[in-house]
């Protein structure tokens, strides 16, 4: 009968489990601490990039209301003429040329004015708010998303005040007598000013009642003072704007 010896390999002592613990825990560690870094420099690019387009968003948005403020402007004048045009008609002392084309230019044609809101869209709908880490950061980007707010609320707010003279004018101006005022051989109708300066009569209107002349002027006043308080807000929006963009680049140093 063989007889097997046994051989016996010696334990491994405390120390060497409680080395491999520790090198598997560091292993561990570094791996989690390196996707951590990973992550955190990845978020701060975006940040980064979000910041510079909502700047550009800005930058764009201000453009936009320095171009529509002397427009805009120009609209409250004409409005003006047609409400002066208006009760001289009363007096017969009118130029009905100059009342049909300021009601159409600046009554029935209204001028929009439309800021981008595609940066603040983003960083909302994506919940990439989170991103933004700098607290006076955030605190700006919020006071920008109450901006848009409240621009939104003030152009849905005159939409329907241009529409209402529009409207009731029809009673008033004979669609005849945009006809009439042709400048283009074609055919097509020129109902801007210089079709109107052709025109070497008196056009008549549909409606010469004073009491309707006068109900139409104050529609016309309640736009021209709503659009004149319009313009005073996008002063003011444009201004806050550009103390953003500059708030933002110095906290990013861009």
């Amino acid at each position: 009968m063989e007889v097997h010896t046994h051989t016996h390999t010696p334990r491994k002592k405390w120390t060497h489990y409680l080395w491999e613990f520790l090198m598997l825990f560091l292993a561990v560690f570094c791996g989690f601490l390196a996707e951590n870094i990973r992550e955190n420099s990845v978020e701060r690019h975006r940040e980064r990039d979000y910041i510079k387009l909502l700047i550009e968003d800005l930058h764009a948005d201000t453009a936009i209301i320095h171009h529509a403020i002397p427009i805009l402007q120009q609209y409250v004048r004409g409005l003006d003429t047609l409400i002066a045009e208006t009760y001289a008609n009363l007096e017969e002392k009118s130029d009905r040329r100059l009342m049909y084309y300021a009601y159409h230019h600046y009554c029935r044609t209204s001028f929009g004015v439309v800021i981008s809101q595609r940066a603040m869209n983003q960083l909302k709908n994506s919940g990439n708010m989170r991103l933004i880490r700098n607290k006076q950061a955030l605190e700006i980007i919020l006071g920008i998303e109450v901006s848009f707010q409240q621009f939104d609320a003030q152009t849905n707010f005159l939409n329907p005040l241009q529409k209402d003279p529009s409207g009731f004018g029809m009673k008033i101006f004979d669609f005849k007598e945009y006809q009439k005022a042709k400048g283009d051989p074609g055919g097509d109708v020129n109902i801007g000013e210089e079709g109107f300066r052709k025109i070497n009569y008196q056009p008549v209107l549909n409606n010469t009642d004073p009491g309707i002349l006068k109900e139409f002027a104050a529609r016309v006043g309640y736009y021209r003072n709503s659009l004149s308080s319009y313009i005073f807000y996008l002063a003011g929006a444009n201004q806050g704007f550009e103390k953003d963009i500059n708030n933002l680049n110095k906290i990013y140093q861009f």
